[in-house]
């Protein structure tokens, strides 16, 4: 009868340890915050200390930042990215609301962390985003948190509306010539100098942009501390009534819904004017003959008659800096230059091209395609077609479709066991299982087609391609406008006279100009 031994092993693996980090976010900068934002470091470091099983991999703070946009909390980005990197397994939360107050961006951001097989433990709320069950609550509370969000947000509104119709609002955006002292608006000689040099070198008859490039040329700070002025910076500082003590208020306005966008206000809202509220930095003869001057030249600017568009208008882009060629007339010659070498020969390294170069380079290039002999658009049907076969008898998008889409009915059955238990409400229930429906019904959508691909589409672009080429009998000889537009999506040319052009179907050919 066989007898097994057994053999010990010479050194015993260690069980990895879960890496864990934890997130902490608080929305203002006053004392009690900045308390609650240091005791919610020590807890997690002491409670993560505890664990034998853990280690502790970084405590992420963002402090005195709102919740609503992930994209302006750096240290969120940071744990996002080392999560990314596999540098994290767990990571512990306060609650959902610390987390994000957006639901789209909390419901995005865990999910993403869920397929790289990371968990976001909510310590307020008891959910864990690894149980699919706790998605559906966590669903929930990021509805609730978005909510209060906007109850909050609604009220401040109202509060800072009524201060404006008072004229006692102080902006915390002090204006380029002003500093914000004791919240009061405050005369910033070194800044106010700038500002009344470029009032009277607009009156002296400098353009907006010349002043802007005298100002980079001198390496003038702007306000954020950067050298380079523009003129959008110059013109906003030409029409800011606050150089003359002067507040109008609510220029711009928010959407009523999350994630708040702000907008120009086009008349959306009201608007209030509020004279004296502050020291003036300019007179006020100065000023209105400014606004005299900017009206004059708005309004011959509106007489002119609107630039002709030509065929390669915002069509041909600069490989080296990304900007668009625009075109010129030098000696009577029509050329075309990439716009920021126009407006600085040392901002890009790119040159002018005749337009009668550019067209006979697409002139070749459609030549080739419809007399080659190599039939180059005909054999990428074929290989295409291969392709397309091939994409059918492998595809596994329809089956991963499939899996959603049971994810999402399961969601719907907790919903439902949640609603019945009395742990939801019925508006929040009905809100969350349209959603869910919704996507059910995209899902459907997108598995009944998901045997057409890419691919597929790139197929029928390219065979578009070909029967429009072979339309041509005789070999093109002048420019065909209408061809052109038919066929051609994009143009770039770079440094070495390359011109690559961008056909139906993504087909890019590259010709010497």
């Amino acid at each position: 009868m066989p007898v097994a031994k057994l053999i010990a092993p010479t050194t015993k693996q260690e069980i990895p340890k879960l890496r864990v980090a934890a997130y902490c976010r608080v929305s203002s900068n006053s004392a009690d915050q900045r308390n609650s934002f240091a005791t919610q470091e020590h807890v997690y470091t002491k409670y993560i200390a505890e664990k034998q099983e853990w280690e502790l991999v970084d405590i992420f703070a963002d402090e005195g930042l709102s919740g609503m946009k992930a994209d302006n909390r750096p240290e969120f980005q940071r744990m996002i990215r080392m999560c990314e990197l596999h540098q994290i397994d767990l990571i512990l939360t306060k609650s959902v609301s610390r987390f994000a107050r957006n639901v789209k961006e909390a419901l995005n951001y865990t999910r993403k962390l869920k397929l790289l097989g990371i968990g976001v433990q909510f310590e307020e709320d008891g959910i864990n985003t690894l149980a699919m069950a706790d998605e559906m609550l966590l669903n929930t509370f990021a509805a609730i948190a978005q909510e209060e969000s906007k109850s909050i947000s609604q009220h401040q509104r109202l509060s800072i509306v009524k201060r404006m119709e008072l004229g006692e609002y102080i902006d915390s955006n002090a204006p380029y010539g002003y500093r914000l002292i004791n919240k009061t608006l405050s005369v910033y000689e070194p800044e106010a100098i700038i500002v009344r040099w470029i009032y009277q070198s607009y009156l002296n008859g400098w353009s907006i942009s010349e002043i802007a490039k005298d100002l980079s040329v001198r390496d003038v700070p702007t306000k954020c501390g950067k050298s380079t002025w523009t003129s959008t910076r110059v013109s906003y500082i030409l029409s800011n009534e606050r150089y003359i003590g002067d507040c109008k208020y609510q220029k711009t306005c928010r959407e009523a819904v999350v994630p708040f966008r702000q907008s120009k206000n086009r008349g959306q809202e009201d608007m209030f004017y509020a004279k004296e509220t502050h020291a003036p930095l300019l007179d006020k003869q100065l000023f209105y003959q400014v606004q005299e001057l900017l009206e004059k030249k708005k309004k011959q600017h509106c007489t002119e008659i609107p630039p002709r568009q030509y065929p390669l208008t915002s069509r041909i882009r600069c490989s080296e800096c990304g900007s668009f060629y625009h075109r010129k007339v030098r000696s009577g010659v029509i050329k075309w230059v990439c716009s920021k070498h126009a407006a600085d020969t040392n901002a890009c390294n790119s040159g002018y091209y005749s337009e009668e170069r550019i067209y006979d380079g697409i002139i070749t290039m459609i030549n080739k395609l419809r007399f080659c002999e190599e039939d180059i658009l005909g054999q990428t049907i074929q290989k295409l077609e291969f392709a397309a076969a091939a994409y059918k008898r492998n595809n596994r998008a329809a089956s991963q479709l499939s899996q959603s889409i049971a994810e999402l009915n399961a969601k719907l059955l907790a919903l439902e066991r949640l609603r019945t238990k009395g742990y939801l409400a019925a508006d929040i229930y009905h809100t969350q299982a349209r959603e869910i429906r919704q996507q059910l019904d995209k899902l459907k959508a997108e598995r009944y087609s998901s045997f057409e691909s890419r691919i597929t589409t790139m197929l029928e672009d390219v065979r578009k391609l070909k029967s429009l080429i072979d339309e041509l009998e005789q070999p093109l000889e002048v420019f065909d406008e209408k061809l052109f537009h038919e066929i051609v999506t994009d143009i770039c040319i770079n440094n070495r006279d390359e011109m690559t052009v961008t056909l139906l179907g993504g087909l890019k050919f590259t010709e010497q100009i």
